[in-house]
């Protein structure tokens, strides 16, 4: 099984959900999308809105595509499933900023994981043949220790 997760931000991840649902048909597996505040409902594939957790599809799972939020990390860390990370991104209105697109490259250079910032990279090949599992040594885990550091001090500064 393919699970796709948009998370709980309340923006729309349509632009994810409809590319996953238009190339559903050549994909060789169910896909099952937990689809959050999107309105769009899939036509080629089961969804739902919300979950209790998430853990349970994260666990039957054969690959995970998903937002780049920050609570990856604990997916990335403790899963060790094949990853495809699509960030949200502000210039669809999917989210206030783009720090999504910023880890996601972040967690590509240090991890190796996919992350499509065109989602026209998103196809039923790509779906159907990848299993690139995050890697995460103790040189990455001190360099991802230090970009939570300096992301949360950002934060901070700017409220």
């Amino acid at each position: 099984m393919i699970f796709v997760a948009v998370g709980t931000h309340p923006e729309s991840f349509e632009r994810l959900i409809k590319r996953i649902d238009e190339i559903a048909p050549q994909v060789k597996e169910k896909i099952l999308i937990q689809r959050g505040f999107t309105k769009y409902i899939p036509k080629n594939c089961e969804s739902f809105e919300f979950a209790d957790s998430l853990e349970p599809y994260f666990k039957k799972a054969r690959l995970v595509v998903s937002q780049s939020a920050t609570s990856l990390l604990e997916f990335v860390l403790f899963n060790k499933k094949p990853l495809i990370t699509v960030p949200r991104q502000k210039k669809f209105h999917e989210h206030l900023n783009d720090h999504q697109v910023e880890f996601a490259i972040y967690l590509q250079e240090r991890t190796g994981i996919k992350a499509v910032l065109n989602i026209d990279e998103l196809t039923p090949e790509l779906l159907n043949s990848y299993k690139k599992v995050a890697k995460i040594d103790k040189r990455n885990f001190s360099k991802l220790q230090e970009y939570f550091k300096r992301l949360f001090n950002d934060i901070a500064k700017r409220s």
